[in-house]
């Protein structure tokens, strides 16, 4: 058996494999005499081996390397592009009903409070709105997307920072006979070790991780102003069920009076045929809007049902919470929410949906020059240090610590089209956004206007309501007079009782028409929601170049 001598250093792999098992000499190195009279002669110093032909040959074809692989790398094409722009606000026109809205005198002119439903005064409704806040599912969805958003943007910043790792290996291996090892080593079993500390720098010389890291950003804007989006939508819907609510209760009322009267009215005209001074044709009609009557009854109790039903899934509740609410007590009416200007710009910046295509353009501009980076060459530096060896019993040694440092370049040579359509992918993504974002600025505007002349609407209507009501109290205070005086009958009361009722309906689809008509403008206008002044949008254009 043959024992193998000692297990040389890790330098032994930079020997040569061809020679002889007998040994290695290695060639003594040139030195003046004075280095040789010098304690350490034989062993070149730092400055002597930077400046020796062998490290300036290897930095030369370093350099070289890198040169020809940047003249190797393809470049961003010219010929794909993108004929989108942005609509600038200010280019709009905002119609004659927005105009003349915020040109109403004496108005409030300072911008919606952020709890206008408090405006109320109702301690539930303040209540449901606060619960929805905290456990709405399209709230918690919303703030998911959020903290997701918020999570890929600092993982895109992390790019832009240097990376150190620490590894650690070993291993039982066989060295085969062709190969760097040396004969010490070649067609011999041994283990191996390395402990190293690697460290990567990215120089972003073409933008792109920093065009990733503005994407990213952009994203998280957009998914900030969908939160807010979410929550506006989530209140408004929830301020119109309890207003639905609140409405279909009050009718409900009117209904069960107009019932009362109309069957006392058909108990009178019962007495009346049967002593001879009616007809049955009369009592039949009054026994049909009796029925209608308690139809129309039923009908609202559902609405009544479906509006409790509709707060509680907003809430994320099951249908028992929708019983323990109680009936809604709307003290004070609210302001007409107006448009504070006529300026595009000013209307639009306060919607947050506007905010969210604003920041998609802008992540899908900066995507592009993600895209466009890609046909430039990754420059990474690159260094390690650490001990390494054959033969683990010397890998704590201080004569097998390695360390180097260089950089490492990656370009795209040939890829069969690869970054081409990528960018004429990220070309169409801005196409798309910008689409998106004319088609939202242009739906904000209608919606708007729209919601001013619903409103208009509404008021006009009520006021008639109100007038008509007015005329039929009258009516009726006149009828009990004649009543009382003997002038006119019980069922010429009754008859006119049932009129007023029917104005008082009247008046609360009015009322409950224009309540809803608000809460629609104050979502058409963003509510609280202040965003930037959008008037620069058209510079957006200019990043896809």
């Amino acid at each position: 058996m043959v024992i193998p001598g000692p297990i040389p250093d890790y330098a032994d792999l930079c020997r040569p494999a061809q020679a002889s098992r007998a040994g290695w000499v290695a060639p003594k190195p040139l030195a003046s005499p004075a280095s040789a009279r010098r304690p350490g002669a034989g062993r070149a110093t730092g400055d002597e081996q930077s400046s020796s032909p062998v490290g300036f040959s290897f930095r030369r074809r370093s350099l070289l390397s890198c040169v020809a692989a940047l003249s190797l790398c393809s470049c961003a094409p010219d010929d794909i592009g993108s004929g989108s722009a942005m609509t600038a606000p200010d280019d709009l026109a905002v119609g004659q009903a927005i105009t003349r809205a915020a040109e109403t005198p004496d108005r409030d002119r300072r911008p919606p409070d952020p709890f206008w439903w408090s405006g109320y005064g109702d301690p539930q409704l303040d209540h449901l709105v606060a619960l929805l806040d905290r456990q709405a599912p399209g709230m918690a969805l919303a703030a998911a997307r959020l903290r997701r958003a918020e999570a890929m943007n600092t993982a895109a910043g992390a790019v832009l920072e240097p990376a150190a790792t620490l590894s650690a290996t070993t291993a039982e291996e066989r060295f085969p006979n062709h190969s760097v090892y040396s004969p010490a080593y070649a067609g011999k079993g041994g283990s191996e070790g390395r402990i190293a500390v690697d460290v990567r720098y990215h120089l972003d010389f073409w933008g792109k991780r920093a065009e990733t890291a503005a994407a990213a950003g952009a994203r998280v804007a957009a998914a900030r102003a969908e939160a807010e989006d979410a929550r506006l939508l989530l209140r408004t819907g929830l301020v119109e069920a309890y207003l639905r609510l609140d409405a279909a209760i009050r009718l409900r009322d009117i209904a069960v009076s107009g019932l009362v009267r109309r069957e006392g009215l058909v108990d009178l005209l019962v007495i009346r045929t049967s002593a001879g001074l009616s007809t049955d044709l009369d009592a039949v009609a009054s026994r049909e809007a009796v029925t209608e009557t308690r139809d129309g009854i039923v009908r609202l109790e559902a609405e009544i049902a479906t509006c409790r039903h509709r707060i509680a899934a907003l809430l994320g509740l099951d249908p028992a919470f929708a019983d323990t609410l109680s009936r809604p007590a709307l003290r004070s009416p609210m302001g007409d929410p107006l448009p504070l200007s006529s300026l595009p710009a000013s209307l639009l910046g306060r919607r947050p949906d506007v905010a969210v295509r604003r920041a998609e353009v802008e992540a899908a501009a900066h995507e592009i020059g993600v895209a466009r980076a890609g046909f430039y060459p990754d420059v990474d530096l690159l260094a390690f240090a650490g001990p390494a060896s054959l033969g683990l019993a010397h890998l704590l040694r201080s004569g097998s610590v390695a360390a180097g440092v260089g950089p490492a370049v990656t370009l795209p040579v040939f890829d069969g089209g690869l970054l081409r359509s990528g960018l004429a992918g990220r070309m169409a993504d801005f196409d798309a956004a910008v689409a998106a974002y004319d088609e939202v600025i242009a739906t904000a505007l209608r919606q708007i206007a729209d919601g001013v002349v619903e409103l208009r609407a509404w008021q006009a209507r009520k006021t008639e309501a109100v007038t008509a009501f007015d005329h039929w109290s009258r009516a009726v205070a006149l009828t009990e007079a004649r009543e009382r005086q003997g002038l006119s009958a019980a069922g010429d009361r009754l008859s006119a009782e049932t009129a007023l009722l029917l104005s008082r309906r009247r008046v609360v689809e009015a009322e409950t028409g224009a309540a809803i008509a608000r809460v629609g403008l104050i979502r058409a206008l963003g509510g609280a929601f202040a965003s930037r002044v959008i008037d620069g949008a058209h510079d957006i254009g200019e990043m896809k170049e």
